[in-house]
């Protein structure tokens, strides 16, 4: 099997989807090309950018036969140009790297052994923290994530934090797997990663390091309002993501789906408070 290139299939595929990156991509390439594991290729799509992206990655694909880089003749949205570049991915493991996140050099080599060592581990990633943050694995969401499934679940709602796992280096049949890949709901990237969690154990390596920016979407004070469909939303901001959860949690103990679901009830609680205060600051004009 080959990739697109014609040259063997190589053992990491990273995807990193794209739009007007052009303040933070040099620094997120080069984060990735100075990997010390350089059995990888590097998958960009171009979101339809207006900034100078598309002239940035031509360049770097130029002087690197890694790199494949291909542009999207329209917007098609952040959920599907996520999709698209796993999609994309040939090799046995596959990670997302996104154009304002900086990884250490020895990011993949670390949490690729440890993969490859651990056929149990679904998932591994390294320290998580936003750029001006602390490293903190609980408000990270990147903590390890052991023991049996319903362990598992209950761990990972221990409290409202970030998807630091995302950035994970995954097994690519697992991933590709998740049947909320092309959803786009508030919480859709945790069901991506629960979903994950149902399939295996996932490891926080104590060396490297992920540095996220703040450029994204999530990171915005309007993601709540967007995600505001329906009237119920404003009672369960999280509604498809406490479904997906329970899907998840069919066969488990009694007493641990009583522990989850009070985790979600707690989350939307938090999540309406954030809501609410934003409205209220809104019409205040703060």
């Amino acid at each position: 099997m080959n990739n697109k290139k014609g040259s063997r299939v190589p053992t990491i595929s990273i995807g990193m989807p794209v739009y007007n990156g052009e303040q933070t991509i040099r620094a997120a390439l080069d984060s990735v090309l100075a990997q010390t594991f350089d059995d990888f290729e590097l998958i960009i799509s171009d979101n339809a950018s207006t900034d100078s992206t598309a002239e940035i990655c031509k360049n770097y694909a130029n002087n690197d036969p890694r790199i494949r880089y291909e542009r999207q003749s329209e917007n098609i949205g952040a959920t599907k140009n996520f999709l698209y570049v796993l999609e994309q991915a040939c090799a046995k493991y596959f990670m997302w790297a996104t154009s304002d996140d900086v990884k250490s050099i020895d990011f993949l080599e670390k949490n690729y052994i440890f993969l490859d060592n651990n056929p149990d581990y679904v998932a591994s990633t390294s320290p998580v923290r936003f750029e001006d943050g602390d490293v903190n694995p609980m408000t990270m969401g990147d903590a390890s994530l052991t023991g049996e499934l319903p362990e598992r679940i209950k761990r990972f709602f221990s409290c409202w934090h970030a998807n630091g796992r995302y950035c994970s280096l995954l097994r690519t049949d697992v991933i590709k797997m998740s049947p909320y890949l092309k959803e786009d709901f508030f919480g859709s990237d945790w069901a991506t990663m629960l979903y994950v969690i149902s399939c295996g154990k996932t490891h926080r390596h104590t060396e490297g390091s992920v540095v996220l920016g703040h450029h994204g979407f999530s990171n915005s004070g309007n993601i709540l309002k967007y995600y505001r469909k329906k009237w119920i939303h404003w009672l369960m901001p999280f509604l498809e993501l406490n479904k997906a959860t329970l899907s998840l949690c069919v066969d488990i103990p009694f007493q641990y789906k009583i522990k989850i679901i009070a985790s979600l009830v707690k989350l939307n609680l938090q999540a309406v408070r954030a809501s609410v205060y934003r409205e209220i600051n809104t019409l205040l004009g703060r």
